[in-house]
């Protein structure tokens, strides 16, 4: 009976429970595979697994029923209590998989087969989605011999765009899938739209949509975390299976195009694997050989022997992804083409505002610890700012390429655009109104100097721009920074700042931001730096003239003699007393993207 079982989430982080686990689905011939949540079934008041099962976004996966149970139709609990968690996760379908034992089982429950190998099934519980999907491919086929390539372009570089040319130039039409799920680095939406504008130009290009069907964590979950196991070899075989039967009939397609795999040993069994599967349904495979940052050919199958040829670093999405997390970012422009090199300077401001939320502690701002002197918002409330104006950051980016002259006109539209866009996100709370203000104008200006003086930004060359910019901005009188700077009268607001080209920024806290590049606590000092010497508005406005000038005075103090305690009474003393150094804040966020910037 139902009533001598019970049903409960597992907490897989716990390591004696997530053995447990291992252990009963070894038992069962399965082994664990990544999941975000997993549930398990045991008699009421033992705590002996009879069944369990897991989910990876609306995906059920891992799912065992021990043999002594089968007649209590525990499997359809379990099964229904995982569909009911995909529900109310928001997904419009679910999806399966299991081992073809029970295939049956997930038939009684509605679900259809997709794609199946001698050990593994792939379901869902409607073939909406999937033929809806199909039919947008069919609607795009067109006469012609057709190919097509699966990528990830994350980010889209001077190597993606070879082998698009290579293989646009060998078929009349060509399909680009790129993959749906977002992963570390750039979104889905990004990643599709630096292809369709690095592609814009070959007119036999067409970029689809992606899906779950193609190379995703519902195929191939192992792909995302690059694990080469046996549970990899069964997810290849569905994925191929797939593409072979459904997605290269809907495109007409009879050649799949891929670049050959030096470094990743997952994607070269990909590979292989195709090589071995896609000529026995008809398709044919085109292997193209990488182009190092010389644009040379590199013939060679390993890592070793890669470096050693000439010129050896070859242009892949991880090494610019690698380039841009260690601050590189003219490295990193160069390995991508110039219409990818929006995405990359707008993923330089995301950033700097990401270290400066994570720096931690930090006085009354919001940090990992404590929300600082504000009680409407939280490290998540400032986390969702951030994300929503992720795209903005892009326009303007976008704006700075592609204009000849930068027009102040343009960048008012598009900051309004994205201060709209953050409020909603956060409830009309202002998380981020100065550092859109002060990063975007930069990150305009950066681009705009970067796409029109030779590939180069200095900074005495960045400081003037963006004072021309900031000169062209009226002061909000209406706003608390514009009644601070009307009662005070000597001191400069955010505008006036921007207005001198950020000369304290440029001069002093770069500067002493790249001499602390070993300290581990230099965000908090170049922090209290900027504390030191700047006007913040935002303690005028909470708490007065004379705090302010007391502040600056302890940061000095504070940084002469530093150290973590004494950085966490400070955050006490300033949580006490409702003081948010907010302009600071957006001035390290500042100083970090400027410091990325400048070569």
């Amino acid at each position: 009976m139902y009533s001598d079982y019970e049903i409960h989430e597992v907490a897989m982080g716990y390591g004696p429970t997530r053995r447990k686990v291992e252990t009963f689905l070894h038992e069962h011939g399965i082994d664990l595979d990544r999941t975000d949540y997993y549930a398990a079934i045991c008699p009421t008041g033992d705590d002996a697994i009879v069944a369990a099962g897991g989910l990876l976004k609306d995906t059920i996966r891992c799912i065992a029923v021990d043999d002594s149970v089968r007649e209590e139709h525990l499997a359809n609990r379990l099964v229904s209590h995982l569909m009911a968690i995909v529900r109310r996760r928001g997904y419009p379908t679910v999806k399966v998989f299991t081992k073809p034992e029970y295939e049956e089982l997930f038939e009684s429950l509605a679900f259809n087969t997709i794609a199946k190998t001698d050990n593994v099934v792939f379901m869902e519980n409607s073939l909406h989605p999937f033929h809806q999907y199909l039919n947008s491919l069919k609607n795009l086929s067109r006469p012609g011999k057709s190919g097509v390539i699966v990528m990830n372009c994350n980010p889209f570089t001077l190597g993606h765009r070879y082998l698009i040319e290579y293989a646009a130039s060998h078929v009349d039409n060509l399909f680009i899938i790129p993959l749906l799920d977002s992963s570390a680095g750039f979104n889905y939406q990004e990643r599709r739209e630096m292809i369709q504008r690095g592609t814009a130009d070959l007119q036999n290009v067409t970029v689809c949509e992606g899906s779950a069907y193609s190379i995703s964590k519902a195929t191939f979950p192992t792909y995302f975390l690059k694990l080469l196991d046996v549970a990899t070899q069964q997810q290849i075989e569905i994925d191929l299976q797939i593409f072979t039967r459904y997605i290269a009939p809907a495109l007409g397609a009879t050649i799949r195009f891929v670049g050959a795999e030096p470094f990743d040993p997952l994607t070269r069994r990909y590979n292989d694997m195709m090589a071995e599967i896609l000529p026995k349904n008809g398709i044919e495979l085109c292997c193209i050989d990488r182009r190092n940052i010389y644009g040379q050919a590199v013939q060679t199958s390993d890592e070793q022997s890669v470096n050693q040829s000439v010129g050896g670093d070859i242009v892949s999405a991880s090494k610019v992804r690698q380039l841009i997390a260690a601050n590189r970012m003219h490295a990193a422009m160069s390995r991508v083409p110039p219409s990818t090199r929006p995405f990359i300077m707008a993923k330089f401001a995301v950033d700097s505002l990401r270290r400066e939320l994570d720096t931690t502690p930090k006085p009354g701002l919001v940090d990992k610890d404590n929300n600082g002197a504000h009680d409407d918002m939280d490290y998540i409330l400032m986390e969702r700012s951030i994300n929503a104006l992720r795209p903005y950051f892009i326009r303007l980016a976008q704006l700075g390429d592609e204009s000849e002259e930068l027009a102040v006109g343009d960048i008012k539209r598009i900051g309004l655009e994205a201060e709209e866009a953050m409020r909603k996100t956060t409830n009309g709370v202002n998380t981020h109104k100065g550092a859109l203000f002060s990063l975007g104008i930069t990150v305009a200006a950066a681009q705009w100097i970067y796409s029109h003086c030779g590939g180069k930004v200095n900074a005495d060359g960045l400081s003037e721009l963006i004072a021309t910019i900031g000169n062209q901005f009226e002061q909000d009188a209406e706003s608390h920074g514009g009644k601070v700077i009307a009662k005070e009268k000597n001191i400069l607001g955010a505008r006036e700042n921007a207005a001198t080209g950020y000369k304290d920024l440029f001069a002093t806290w770069v500067p002493y931001y790249r001499r602390l590049r070993d300290d581990r606590y230099r965000e908090q000092k170049t922090l209290l730096k900027i504390m030191s010497m700047l006007d913040d508005t935002n303690i005028y406005h909470r708490a007065g003239a004379d705090v302010a000038g007391q502040v600056k005075q302890s940061c000095a103090l504070l940084l002469e003699h530093f150290s973590l305690q004494s950085l966490k009474d400070m955050d006490d003393e300033f949580m006490k007393h409702h003081i948010s150094p907010g302009g600071a804040a957006d001035m390290l966020a500042l100083t970090i993207l400027i410091n990325a910037i400048l070569e």
